[in-house]
């Protein structure tokens, strides 16, 4: 049985940080897994819509089972339900848990505000979609196993819940391959 986590939240809510403390906690642990940014996809310009990017996603998810994964972890900003069913379709995975990661909207413009550089053309734009999403997606996304608050905390706590939420289905997936 495979099993996939996808985190997903405005720009800002956390993903990054959550996905690398989530993987240092799993490694610690001895589980084995998959990670990956779904954005480095769809990075360039123009940035790839996902009707072009969740092909690429659906591949290298592929190659990911042909090698023997069968924890898949998938950080993806998905905007909508659509968006969230397709990087869902495109992982594969028997079983998938979705993790909307949630913060104020001043919180995700602000870590935009320090993480990108100021030359950068696109800041501005980003950070106003990002205060945006942050109302939307708790709202509007379906599909949402749980929904993290990331303000305030640090990322270790906030993967420590997210590991939480994945456990029964890592517990299952452990007793299918006995």
């Amino acid at each position: 049985m495979t099993v996939a986590l996808i985190l997903t939240g405005p720009p800002g809510a956390g993903k990054s940080s959550v996905l690398e403390a989530l993987t240092t906690l799993l490694e610690i642990h001895g589980a084995e897994y998959s990670a990956l940014e779904s954005e480095q996809l769809a990075w360039g310009s123009p940035w790839l819509a996902a009707e072009q990017w969740l092909p690429q996603l659906a591949a290298v998810m592929a190659l990911q089972r042909d090698v023997g994964r069968r924890l898949f972890l998938i950080a993806a900003t998905t905007e909508t339900t659509d968006e969230l069913r397709g990087v869902a379709g495109a992982v594969g995975a028997d079983r998938t848990l979705a993790v909307l990661l949630v913060a104020a909207p001043d919180v995700v413009a602000a870590r935009i505000e320090a993480r990108e550089p100021d030359r950068w053309p696109g800041k501005a734009d980003l950070s106003a979609h990002a205060r945006r999403l942050a109302v939307s997606m708790p709202r509007d996304l379906e599909g949402v196993d749980a929904r993290v608050e990331t303000g305030g905390r640090a990322a270790v706590d906030v993967a420590v819940e997210v590991r939480d939420v994945l456990a029964p289905a890592l517990r299952a997936e452990a007793s299918s391959t006995r």
